[in-house]
Parts: structure tokens; sequence; C-alpha cells
């Protein structure tokens, strides 16, 4: 018998031509965690892509790993518009995409992205802060939380003048001095780190240079599509 699972809230996390006129759409909801469904008809809909970014209320049938989607309204208007900051958006849905299990239900992680959605859209806080926070907290409770307050023996206190190796599986190690490698790192960046929107900006280079070493040990060996298209953004002159 197909289940039926009636207006849950939802964010759109990606979206993919199926057949016709249908997407197949990967969701984000609290109560179901990460589910794939087919969106009937949608493509012939007028702002069929405007769902992204936007708090969805959604219904769903079916059964397996593929169900339907049976209704689609949003809650809201779309958190941001300019395309720049929806590539941002589009890292934010592939890192939930690529770290969390599907089908397990998680409500910090849908109000960690709707909050960090949010203050993306109201223009208040650096945007580098931001994912840094989103990195920092998915990375958490996914599993895979950092320590960032004291070195690897989880007693002594991270010291701003010193440098440290941190090794994944265990935390900051102090050595004696710096390195090009992405795990080399000043105490004062560890620092940092801990309160991730109040980063200063002679952080956030070293900050973003450590995060992006942490998360890529946990993703594997596929690129992430949305860090290829800011590259290509940063390498194009503006017309």
């Amino acid at each position: 018998m197909a289940r039926k699972v009636q207006l849950q809230p939802a964010y759109c996390m990606h979206a993919r031509a199926y057949r016709e006129s249908s997407q197949i759409v990967d969701m984000l909801t609290p109560g179901h965690g990460l589910i794939a469904a087919v969106h009937r008809g949608s493509r012939k809909q007028r702002g069929a892509n405007r769902i992204l970014f936007t708090p969805l209320l959604i219904s769903w049938s079916g059964n397996g790993e593929l169900f339907t989607l049976t209704h689609v309204e949003s809650q809201g208007a779309r958190h941001f518009d300019l395309p720049g900051m929806s590539v941002v958006g589009m890292y934010l849905n592939e890192l939930i995409l690529r770290l969390t299990p599907k089908s397990s239900p998680s409500q910090g992680i849908f109000d960690l992205y709707r909050s960090v959605v949010m203050a993306l859209g109201g223009n208040e806080i650096p945007c580098e802060n931001l994912l840094r926070l989103f990195e920092i907290k998915l990375l958490e409770k996914t599993g895979h939380g950092l320590l960032l307050d004291r070195e690897a023996d989880h007693e002594t206190e991270i010291q701003p003048h010193a440098v440290y190796r941190y090794d994944v599986e265990s935390g900051p190690v102090r050595i004696g001095q710096s390195g090009p490698a992405w795990n080399i790192l000043q105490g004062t960046t560890l620092i940092a780190l801990q309160s991730p929107l109040e980063m200063k900006h002679e952080s956030r280079g070293a900050a973003k240079k450590f995060m992006r070493g942490m998360i890529d040990q946990h993703l594997g060996s596929r690129p992430l599509r949305s860090r290829e298209i800011l590259q290509f953004m940063r390498m194009t002159p503006p017309d």
C-alpha cells in the first residue's frame, strides 16, 4: 500500500528534468530527511525553477526510493534572487545532498539550512561568515564535528600564537612551524572558527582554506559543481 505524507515543510535541494514535462526533485524535510520525488508537469509550470531557496509545504505518496509529489505550495517569498547568491545557495544544497543520509529525519539540519538561507538574503552578516557557520554546524550534525577549542588531548586550550596540524580523527596537534598544507593553521584561526559569525576579515582566508580541506575529507573524490561555477565566475571578466 502506498504511503501518503501530507503537508510537510520542505526546501528543494535540486531539480533535474524527467521525461517530457516533469522533474525529479530532492527535498529536505525535518521529519523525513532527504526524499526524492517526481514533480509531474512541473517543467510546464510558470516559474518552475523558483522553488529553490523558497520555503515550501509539500505532500507526497508512494513506496521505495522515488515518491510522487501530490502537492507543492510556497510558504513565503524566495529568500534571494541575485545570481551570485544563488550559486552560494547551490553550494549549501550540494553539501546537504552529499553529507546528509537519505531519509534520515533531522529538525536540526532543516533549521540550520533555513536560518542560513534567510540570513544570506538579509545581507546583514558577511557571506563567508555564514558559510563557515553552515559548514561547521553541518559537519557536527552529520557526525563529523570539529574540535576547535582544545588540543587533541581534549584538555589543553588552543593558544592563539601556536601552530597546529589538524588531524581529522583526533583534532589539533601543536607543531613547531607552519606549512602550506590545508590542515596546518594558526591557533588564531581555530579560535575564530569557534564563533564564525563574529569572524574578522583577517581570519577569513585561512578559515576558508581549512574548512575547504576538511570538507573534502568527507566528500570523496567527486568535486562540488558549485565550486567550479564560482571559480569560473571569478575568472570571467565582466562585460
